[in-house]
């Protein structure tokens, strides 16, 4: 898979322990290891970056918005796609948590978000276990405007 017209993707990656810079293709290695990722930037990088990454993801691919107020995805495998992670109230996240524990570890997290989640966490915001389970490995992408063009 091409991620060269994807958002910044070479950009930074960050764990709680380090950050360091890593090309497109530890990424898809990363992404092969099955770890649950969240990445961060504006809606529409954002949402570009999933779809270029959604050919490495495991199947089922289901996409749940933080906004469409629907229940959880009825998902036992697979990878579920959680957008606008960030805009989740309390009620919501605790749900999440409980689901995300029932499924055992089955079930890949790619979540999105527009705020930093760790300062939703210190302000009370933002459940401290679920930050956790979501942030296991973290891409930045920047705003698409100021990505070149795809070569």
């Amino acid at each position: 898979m091409d991620l060269t017209g994807t958002p910044d993707l070479h950009d930074t990656i960050a764990t709680d322990a380090a950050a360091a810079a890593m090309p497109a293709g530890d990424l898809r290695r990363l992404i092969s290891a099955g770890s649950n990722l969240l990445v961060r930037g504006e809606k529409s990088a954002t949402a570009a970056t999933v779809v270029a990454l959604s050919g490495d993801l495991s199947t089922p691919l289901v996409m749940w918005s933080a906004e469409s107020h629907a229940g959880l995805p009825q998902l036992r495998h697979g990878t579920l796609v959680l957008e606008d992670v960030d805009r989740l109230d309390l009620t919501t996240q605790r749900a999440l948590l409980t689901w995300l524990d029932g499924c055992g570890g089955r079930v890949r997290v790619i979540s999105t978000a527009n705020a930093d989640l760790f300062d939703r966490v210190m302000n009370g915001d933002f459940l401290d276990p679920l930050y956790y389970r979501l942030n296991t490995i973290v891409v930045d992408v920047a705003p698409a405007e100021s990505c070149g063009s795809p070569q």
